[in-house]
């Protein structure tokens, strides 16, 4: 039974994990579990992408077979994710050449600027980044900054911030938080930075202003959040 689609593949996979004597199991085992339909239901192509999305369907499985995984490291952090408006159309406007150089341009900016606000980047996510900080008053003058300065070079991207208990899984990170700062990235405009109401309570004080942008219902997430806009 071949569980990875590659020696790529198997070699991310471990990354999510330290420790493998908890979760080892029969090849019999495995086939149970991976079986399982909540856990079948989401085992497509690029599904390493939404790992994290999937992790507790996983962990649920296992512990029908009375196993489990070692729990992830968790810690409070403030997360960012950014996004390119309209990457296709501009990249099918220029052409594969010039869209390459643009998009090591929009790159250069945004590491240049998680390197002035002290952030970390964990991966790119399509056309954008996700990055983590210590201070959601950082992030929100990272994101900022990357907006009017990739606005230079004939780009918009959207963003949005977030902060909350993050999980660790090897070189990258999940849980609840994670997936809220990518739905209120999601819902930002061109050019917007969007927090929530309690990241926006986190930096009174600081000389941050915003725009109240009303509730919404963020893709995934129960309930309504209220949101606002970091003014340039």
């Amino acid at each position: 039974m071949n569980l990875f689609r590659s020696e790529e593949h198997a070699r991310r996979w471990t990354l999510y994990y330290r420790d493998v004597d908890d979760y080892i199991m029969p090849v019999s085992d495995w086939g149970t579990v991976f079986g399982a339909s909540m856990f079948r239901n989401r085992l497509d192509d690029d599904y390493l992408a939404h790992s994290a999305e999937y992790l507790e369907d996983y962990r649920t499985a296992l512990q029908g077979m009375g196993k489990s995984i070692p729990a992830a490291e968790r810690y409070l952090s403030t997360v960012l994710f950014t996004d390119i408006v309209d990457s296709t159309k501009q990249a099918a406007a220029l052409g594969d050449t010039q869209w390459r150089t643009l998009l090591e341009r929009h790159n250069g900016i945004v590491r240049a600027q998680l390197a002035h606000f002290y952030g970390t980047e964990v991966k790119h996510t399509g056309d954008g980044i996700m990055a983590t900080f210590e201070s959601p008053a950082r992030a929100i003058g990272c994101a900022v900054a990357i907006t009017e300065l990739v606005g230079e070079i004939g780009m918009e991207v959207r963003a949005g911030v977030h902060s909350g208990e993050i999980e660790v899984f090897g070189d990258d990170i999940g849980g609840i938080a994670v997936h809220i700062g990518a739905r209120i990235s999601a819902a930002a405009g061109p050019s917007e930075v969007l927090v929530l109401s309690t990241v926006k309570d986190a930096v009174i004080g600081s000389p941050i202003d915003f725009d109240d942008r009303g509730t919404h219902h963020l893709k995934g997430v129960p309930g309504e959040w209220h949101l606002y806009a970091a003014a340039p």
